[in-house]
């Protein structure tokens, strides 16, 4: 191996210098050599890496033995950024079980005539999700969702009803997180989190160029009673530029820019569940579910539910059901947020019965750390949220491999791997996909500004060794350093891949 090269390249140099074997053993045990197998070509890539000052750190290990193959910095805690996102999904599958599911319930209470319909929210962020729906065209997969739950009532013998309650009592009501960056709340990837979510918490706004100098903008789901103001103009010879802005705590959009060709900007909505009952009560009124009394819209019709709320008579007529499976790989695969902030909120009503929260699902994920793998690992450890967006998370690169190395002797691994993101998918999409990997690589990215990550595990495919890792990049600065941070990031995993090469005894390049 190259380690037991560079050992005996040592050993021959103080040969030279007149040195023995007591002072070989003297200069190991001062660290001039690198502890693990691969510490000193991962080391000589830091070194070599411009990172504008900014702080690497990393850990690496077999998965099975435990055995350390390289550490840098790895008891530093630092901002993970998505990789937030291992630490969440995995506690949702020690916390709920592989085998639940969300349960988003209708409800009848037909006490008062017409009865009451009653959506009662469990968090689930896959309601109506138009990536579900991969056959359909943009903008008009969530009218199936629309569809079924027409047909459930008027299976139950539902015609009509008086109102729409919203329960999202499942969460508490502070929907964006303190932390979060202000001038991205419109983002979808800034999307607000409800006990009731739907179309993921963003409304879509459709925007092609027109003669007339104005362009034609359309919404889905189409939720005519938001505020939409046009300020965009329509020119196809300039750049488009168009973009959509939700200043205030409401519903209120306006587009900007130019319009040259046909786009989709999708923009997070204010108060996701009482937008979803809205929503459905709309469609439901247009498939011939009559919401609202008299002259009542079928939008005004809708509210939250409220402390004086008692439906004893109340029925379930349907129950709305998504996998645990599906949320992971949403979260781990395609890093999406809203789901990794389900997830978390989620597990701390699990825990506590109380609304989910920010706080009570951290309080849950530091619980479990501690149980899995030890109380400094807890202690050192600060979760803000559940999907990485804060800056004001830390964990260490050797917290994380302890986690996943936890969850590998566990029934929970299987599934917590197959939701992680492969080379040319996902948020690997565009990554080791020219440089084959010689290994599988199973791992979640991270990514804010400044900040690079990536953790996981590498299988030799043929004698099945397992490399667990977590590369973290802080306080990198904005410029030409920017561009060596995945660099350096991917090629420590290709000085894995390497080494899995070596253990399995395959030739290897330039070796």
């Amino acid at each position: 191996m190259r380690t037991d090269r560079y050992v005996l390249l040592m050993e021959s140099l103080l040969n030279q210098l007149g040195m023995g074997p007591v002072m070989m053993a003297l200069f190991v045990c001062s660290g001039v050599i690198l502890a693990g197998p691969i510490g000193e070509e991962t080391e000589r890539l830091v070194q070599r890496a411009n990172l504008g000052g900014g702080v690497a750190a990393f850990y690496i290990a077999d998965l099975d033995t435990g055995e350390e193959l390289a550490s840098h910095n790895a008891d530093t805690a630092l901002i993970p950024a998505s990789t937030m996102k291992l630490l969440t999904t995995g506690t949702a599958l020690r916390v709920l079980g592989s085998d639940f599911v969300f349960r988003t319930e209708l409800i009848v209470d037909e006490s008062v005539s017409p009865p009451v319909l009653i959506i009662r929210g469990d968090g689930d962020p896959a309601l109506g999700d138009p990536a579900i729906f991969v056959d359909e065209e943009p903008g008009v997969e969530v009218g199936l969702l629309f569809d079924q739950i027409t047909a459930a009532l008027k299976s139950a013998g539902i015609t009509a009803v008086s109102e729409v309650v919203v329960d999202d009592r499942v969460f508490d009501r502070t929907y964006t997180h303190p932390d979060w960056p202000l001038d991205q709340l419109n983002r979808w990837y800034c999307a607000q989190v409800g006990g009731l979510n739907l179309h993921t918490n963003v409304i879509n706004v459709y925007t092609r160029p027109s003669t007339s100098g104005t362009p034609v903008v359309r919404l889905a789901p189409d939720a005519y009673w938001v505020q939409l103001e046009v300020r965009a103009k329509s020119n196809r010879k300039s750049r488009d530029t168009a973009w959509v802005s939700r200043p205030t705590k409401n519903n209120s959009f306006t587009v900007h820019g130019n319009v040259s060709v046909q786009s989709e900007i999708p923009v997070a909505v204010d108060t996701p569940p009482l937008f979803a009952g809205r929503v459905i009560a709309d469609a439901i009124d247009e498939r011939g579910i009559s919401v609202g009394i008299g002259d009542q819209s079928a939008v005004s019709a809708v509210r939250l539910w409220e402390l004086r709320d008692q439906f004893d008579d109340a029925r379930t007529v349907a129950v709305i059901t998504t996998p645990l499976a599906d949320v992971l790989r949403r979260v781990n695969t395609n890093s999406h947020n809203l789901y990794a902030e389900a997830l978390l909120k989620r597990i701390g009503h699990a825990v506590t019965s109380d609304p989910g929260s920010w706080e009570n699902g951290g309080a849950v994920v530091r619980m479990t750390l501690a149980e899995e793998i030890g109380a400094s690992a807890a202690e050192s450890t600060l979760i803000s949220d559940g999907s990485g967006m804060s800056r004001e998370n830390r964990v260490t690169p050797s917290t994380f491999v302890a986690w996943m190395r936890s969850l590998a002797k566990s029934d929970d691994w299987e599934p917590f791997v197959e939701s992680l993101a492969i080379p040319g998918e996902g948020t690997l999409r565009s990554r080791f996909i020219r440089d084959e990997l010689h290994s599988e690589l199973y791992a979640k990215s991270g990514y804010l500004t400044g900040t690079y990550a990536l953790a996981g595990v590498i299988e030799h495919p043929r004698t099945k060794q397992r490399v667990v890792f977590s590369i973290m990049l802080n306080d990198v600065k904005a410029g030409s350093t920017t561009r060596n941070a995945k660099p350096l990031i991917d090629d420590i995993v290709e000085e894995i891949d390497l080494y899995l090469q070596e253990q399995a005894g395959e030739p290897v390049m330039g070796g």
